[in-house]
């Protein structure tokens, strides 16, 4: 089975009459995140039954009238999906806004689906008055997004493909990384959500950004039959063996940074190769790239101590998860081997968890690299 299966599946159990207005055979239709957000909500009884229609009717073979009820947002905006945005008297206020020259759409407007899908570091839901998320906020990002999405399809074909295929939406907003930071989740399975909380955020932050959270939705699909890539318990936590108390994270969570590495470190290199950037650009490329390696070199003695801890890889990983791992890791020596001249001449000392190009430029003068 897989995520559209999975989620026909739901829908005939929760709703069988749906799924005879719809195209059955187009996958893009079961692929709709709102339909992950509105069943991984269902243990919290947030929606009726009756939103499955709302979130569905764009998708209708017959034209139907328009029914909004649950999905109005605290400004009076209903999202509904292939169809737009809707204000109560069910007149439409914007248009479906596909980014220029992708598959992949940019929401404009809060939807009320995914409030629940916010989650602050103890995964408690956020307040939805700390997270801005408005169409303003898109106008102002929205051309450095687009030119970080045209800069990975041209310079990494094979790979943009990846992320057309398995993201189907995005959502910008802004707060405070202490409440949360960019992220992907499984709950809203094909949306990447970037944090845009630094005011000169441009195309080298959203090759970085879109490549890490698409890299998340990446791996959750191509891992959703985990026991073909995993031979031990995933969701082991690392701190039983590598002693760290501090070590949060479960093997599985390890696999994904991993990957994710592997894919910002992708593009953002290959974008330095293409002369995508100005000189101040690359500086800030190669401090970025400087930065995950060094994290990446980190998970990479991780994943180490794990072998170890069970004798061989074998014993860890199939063959599929040994394969994929192998792509993973040769990056790292190839990036490693490439840029280690540069990048082991810069300081991150004031670094915070998020990398940031301002306090990056004060220890590290552009000239330097």
């Amino acid at each position: 089975m897989n995520f559209k299966q999975t989620i026909q599946l739901l829908l005939y159990k929760e709703n069988p009459s749906l799924l005879e207005k719809v195209n059955f055979d187009d996958d893009s239709i079961f692929l709709e995140p709102l339909f992950f957000a509105y069943f991984n909500s269902k243990k919290d009884n947030l929606f009726t039954t009756e939103l499955l229609n709302e979130i569905m009717q764009g998708y209708f073979l017959e034209k139907e009238p328009l029914y909004l009820k649950e999905s109005f947002n605290e400004e009076g905006i209903s999202y509904v999906p292939n169809m737009g945005y809707f204000n109560m008297d069910k007149e439409k206020v914007d248009n479906s806004h596909i980014i220029n020259n992708t598959g992949i759409e940019l929401i404009l407007h809060p939807i009320i689906h995914l409030n629940h899908i916010f989650k602050d570091f103890n995964e408690n839901t956020l307040d939805k008055n700390k997270i801005e998320i408005s169409r303003a906020l898109c106008e102002k990002y929205e051309k450095p997004l687009t030119n970080a999405f045209h800069f990975i399809k041209k310079t990494n074909k094979e790979h943009y493909d990846l992320i057309e295929q398995c993201c189907k939406k995005i959502v910008l907003f802004k707060t405070d990384p202490k409440n949360t930071n960019s992220f992907a989740t499984i709950n809203a399975h094909g949306i990447a959500f970037f944090n845009v909380y630094q005011e000169d955020y441009d195309e080298v932050f959203f090759i970085d950004d879109i490549a890490h959270q698409t890299g998340h939705v990446i791996m959750n699909t191509i891992l959703f039959e985990r026991k073909n890539y995993f031979i031990i318990d995933e969701n082991m936590n690392l701190g039983t063996i590598t002693k760290n108390k501090s070590e949060y994270r479960s093997f599985y969570i390890l696999f994904h940074a991993l990957y994710t590495y592997y894919t910002s470190i992708m593009c953002l290199e290959a974008c330095i190769d293409d002369n995508c950037f100005n000189k101040r650009q690359n500086h800030e490329a190669k401090g970025r790239i400087g930065f995950y390696l060094f994290k990446y070199k980190s998970d990479l003695l991780n994943f180490e101590n794990v072998v170890k801890h069970f004798k061989t890889i074998d014993s860890v990983l199939t063959n599929d998860g040994v394969s994929l791992f192998k792509i993973i890791t040769n990056k790292y020596l190839e990036t490693s081997k490439k840029y280690n001249t540069i990048v082991s001449k810069f300081n991150y000392k004031n670094q915070p968890y998020n990398f940031t190009y301002s306090d990056f430029i004060k220890k590290n003068p552009i000239n330097n690299d």
